[in-house]
């Protein structure tokens, strides 16, 4: 590969991380708590472009190696970097959802979680909703209405078997990263419908469901994946960032 070829890679690689760590779209790739140091490796990898370009201007060009090049089209690797810069790829959902589930690979040590806010149907994140389904010693979750957010998807589509060993209905989902998009994990929770219709839900839908949660259905026979019974569905808008962490 030729210098000048290898200086426009570096400048479109740091180009391309500088850009979306300023924009916010870097939360489709990695975590917030990553945002610093992306920021910096990205401005450090122009920085090298930059020099490699102006050390190669001053001596009149890249100058020989002595090795022949040949005619490759590594402009190619140009391809990923411009979609990234100008056609940001959107969050993973439905598509990504499957037999990747964090609840399968559970932390099954129990113990003693902090009760529950004291308010009626508290937002609860829809992992910590499995966390203390499968772990909690103290039965927070016995008996109270709590609110959850996620996306429907059919059990069907890679969910763990409901507790009668079916797999119909719709789960709550939502895509958990670990450190980056390479490593998402689906979270789960079943919907039971209890008297809501949940009928005519399409997969991808972003829900805000209210409902009690059973999770004596968090056995190993369902994948460690609780049951909610609903008592209220609403329709909501996805927000700004869909991954759960």
């Amino acid at each position: 590969m030729k210098r000048e070829v290898q200086n426009l890679l570096l400048l479109f690689l740091g180009g391309a991380t500088v850009k979306i760590s300023l924009d916010g779209t870097f939360v489709r790739y990695v975590k917030p708590s990553l945002h610093p140091y992306l920021l910096a490796a990205g401005v450090v990898i122009v920085a090298l472009a930059i020099a490699s370009i102006v050390a190669d201007i001053r001596r009149g060009g890249p100058g020989d190696d002595g090795h022949d090049h040949d005619s490759r089209p590594y402009w190619l690797l140009l391809v990923p970097l411009a979609v990234i810069v100008f056609i940001a790829p959107p969050a993973l959902g439905v598509s990504a959802v499957g037999d990747r589930s964090v609840t399968s690979a559970a932390d099954r040590q129990r113990t003693a979680f902090a009760p529950l806010p004291d308010e009626d149907a508290p937002e609860v994140a829809l992992l910590e909703v499995v966390q203390r389904a499968v772990r909690d010693t103290e039965g927070s979750l016995d008996g109270r209405e709590i609110r959850v957010t996620g996306f429907a998807v059919a059990t069907a589509n890679g969910g763990s078997p409901r507790a009668d060993g079916t797999r119909e209905g719709i789960d709550l989902a939502r895509i958990l990263i670990i450190c980056c998009a390479a490593d998402a994990r689906s979270v789960r929770i079943h919907l039971d419908a209890g008297r809501v219709p949940l009928d005519g839900i399409a997969e991808g839908t972003w829900l805000r469901v209210s409902g009690t949660v059973d999770a004596a259905t968090a056995t190993e026979q369902t994948a460690f994946t609780p049951t909610m019974t609903v008592s209220s569905v609403e329709r909501i808008e996805a927000p700004e960032n869909t991954y759960a962490y």
